[in-house]
C-alpha cells in the first residue's frame, strides 16, 4: 500500500501540474509524474527488500496487479481506436475513467482507500463527460488532487 501510495502521489503531482496547460502540458507532466512515481517505488521496494530482511508482497499481490494492467492496457486500446483526436474531452475523460476502473481491481491488493479512490476518479470522469460547459482542465486537476489525497491517506495509513 505504501509503494502504490507513493505512485500515485507522484503521478497525482503531475496530472494536477498539467491541468494548468494544453494536451502537450498533460502528456508532459503525465509521463514526469509516472516516471517520478517508478523511480520511488523502485528505491522504496529496494530499501524494504534491504532493511526489512527480504519481505515480499505475496504472489496474489503481483497476479492482482498484472490482472489491472492488463486490463487496463486493454480499455485503453479500445478509448484510442475509438477516439482517434487525442485532443478531444471525450478522450481524456474516458482515460480518467479507465484509470478509475483499474484501481477498483487493485483495491484487492491494495486495500480500500484505492478501491473508493477508484470510486470517487470514476465518478469526477464521469461527470466530465456529461458537463461539457466545465473545461476539461478542471477535472484533470480534480482528478490530480484526487489522487495526491488518496495516495496520501495510503501512506499514512500503512505507517500505523
Amino acid at each position: 500500500m505504501r509503494g502504490g501510495g507513493a505512485f500515485l502521489v507522484a503521478i497525482g503531482l503531475g496530472i494536477l501540474v498539467g491541468a494548468f496547460g494544453g494536451r502537450k502540458w498533460r502528456i508532459v507532466w503525465l509521463i514526469a509524474g509516472a516516471a517520478l512515481g517508478v523511480l520511488i517505488m523502485a528505491v522504496g521496494g529496494a530499501t524494504r527488500l534491504i532493511f526489512d530482511e527480504g519481505v515480499r508482497p505475496p504472489i496474489w499481490q503481483w497476479i492482482v496487479l498484472g490482472i489491472a494492467f492488463l486490463v487496463e492496457g486493454y480499455l485503453v486500446s479500445v478509448v484510442v481506436r475509438k477516439f482517434l483526436d487525442m485532443d478531444s474531452r471525450p478522450f481524456w475523460m474516458w482515460m480518467l475513467f479507465i484509470v478509475g476502473a483499474h484501481f477498483l481491481i487493485l483495491g484487492l491488493s491494495h486495500g480500500p482507500i484505492c478501491a473508493v479512490l477508484a470510486i470517487v476518479c470514476m465518478v469526477n470522469a464521469w461527470i466530465g463527460l456529461r458537463t461539457t460547459s466545465v473545461d476539461l482542465r478542471v477535472f484533470w486537476a480534480v482528478d490530480g488532487v484526487l489522487k495526491i489525497l488518496g495516495g496520501a491517506l495510503m501512506i499514512a495509513v500503512s505507517y500505523s
